[in-house]
């Protein structure tokens, strides 16, 4: 199943895969065409959808020949707008744009028409029974597929404009992580959540080392950590087992060092091996698929980039805390899944990340650059502010505690930064008086 997912995140971001099944699809239908044509006649059809040769070659060389520059033009477009997203954004956000489905079916539409066209002009120099094949119904299908394609290349100008605006691209950011956040098999929903998260291990919980005689699975390659399928890994250790899963989504590996441990050790340690190894799914770059870290990091990227004193763009910097906030706010609803457990007869031990770490993960890195510009700042307590309310209100199962750490770092930096008393006093009036008394505590 890993596998599976795998291969599906690697042909959803590759930019051919859709285009060539357009000119499969051109293919088999300029085929059919030609044989029903071939079939019905002259006599069988209406007038009005006959044509000649010479009247139906002029059309498609003119389709075929427009939509050629057509792809040229959406090819070239995707180009510029992947080197803008690169050197504007982050070059993180590439995989997003190379898979943008719009853009690749617009692509394929484009591309499979041309194929089509030219295909069909082929034959209509050829004879069937000593009289020329004039394709008249290929030639009405070319014209609405050429008419289709018009609209597939404004479709793709709309659409590709649209989505480099930062707001667009920090709503799909922050989209994608929180449909992970909601489908993470560690992050389980319950029905009266506290205010203390089930994540926080104690008394037997505590997070142990493997025993020394642990048998090592080791990693095959070094690479990044894209997915983890717990019940792969537990259907393939013995019974009665205790399996350490040392390597976290995201995490990066060395080769041949420990991704997980299991003990006792197995009798067939190589088959025991081979079954953990294939819950791990590892590649040269993270993915979207089970790493949120990965999608804070994007909108950090962009945040940090807009920071830069080449750049000098604050605004855009607030535009990302406040979707932060949004994919923090997701993720305090949920409470992360014990460290130990029992599940199968097996006992799991896993080494994640939890909401604190995911919350500096998040602000730290805006708060070293940011904490200077009066905008910046006040974003982000306003924000952080709003997710300590909402989680007392709602009784969110996400801790209160590292909220009003991260308020209190950011209000030192503050006091600390070359700002005005002025300023430094306008940012503070932005934190509730009790959220400040909390923090000062």
């Amino acid at each position: 199943m890993i596998r599976l997912r795998q291969l599906l995140d690697k042909v959803k971001h590759r930019l051919l895969f859709i285009p060539i099944l357009g000119v499969l699809i051109a293919i088999g239908t300029a085929q059919a065409m030609l044989v029903i044509d071939a079939a019905l006649g002259d006599q069988t059809l209406p007038e009005l959808l006959l044509t000649t040769v010479d009247s139906g070659r002029a059309i498609l060389s003119a389709i075929a020949g427009g939509l050629i520059a057509s792809v040229t033009l959406l090819l070239s477009m995707m180009l510029v707008a992947i080197q803008l997203a690169s050197s504007q954004f982050s070059p993180r956000t590439v995989r997003n744009w190379i898979g943008d489905r719009t853009q690749q079916i617009a692509i394929a539409v484009v591309l499979g028409t041309t194929v089509y066209c030219l295909l069909i002009l082929r034959e209509t120099r050829t004879f069937e029974e000593g009289e020329a094949l004039t394709p008249h119904l290929s030639v009405i299908v070319a014209v609405v597929l050429g008419i289709l394609s018009l609209i597939a290349v404004v479709r793709s100008v709309d659409h590709l404009t649209n989505r480099l605006r930062v707001g667009s691209v920090a709503s799909g950011i922050m989209a994608e992580t929180v449909a992970i956040i909601g489908r993470d098999e560690r992050l389980a929903p319950v029905e009266n959540p506290t205010m203390t998260p089930s994540a926080v291990p104690t008394g037997s919980e505590q997070q142990t080392d493997p025993p020394s005689n642990a048998f090592a699975i080791e990693a095959p390659s070094p690479g990044w950590v894209q997915q983890i399928h717990m019940k792969t890994i537990i259907n393939s250790t013995p019974e009665g087992s205790t399996v350490y899963v040392t390597a976290a989504v995201g995490s990066f590996t060395f080769p041949d060092a420990p991704v997980a441990w299991v003990w006792p050790r197995p009798d067939d340690e190589e088959l025991c091996s081979s079954g953990v190894l294939s819950g791990f799914a590892f590649g040269d770059g993270r993915t979207m698929q089970q790493d949120i870290g990965f999608g804070v990091l994007q909108m950090v990227d962009i945040a940090l980039r807009a920071l830069s004193p080449g750049v000098n763009d604050p605004n855009t910097a607030n535009d990302l805390i406040v979707h932060l906030g949004v994919t923090m706010l997701a993720l305090w609803e949920r409470p992360i899944a014990p460290h130990v457990r029992d599940e199968d007869g097996r006992k799991v031990v896993r080494f994640d990340l939890e909401h604190a770490e995911y919350l500096h993960a998040a602000f730290d890195p805006i708060r070293l650059y940011g904490a200077a510009d009066p905008s910046v700042a006040g974003t982000m307590l306003r924000t952080l502010a709003a997710l300590h309310t909402e989680t007392r209100r709602r009784e969110l199962a996400g801790p209160l505690g590292p909220i009003e750490e991260v308020i209190d770092q950011i209000l030192d930096a503050v006091d600390k930064s070359d700002l005005s008393d002025y300023d430094k006093a306008t940012v503070r009036h932005l934190v509730p008086a009790e959220l400040t008394s909390a923090t000062a505590n």
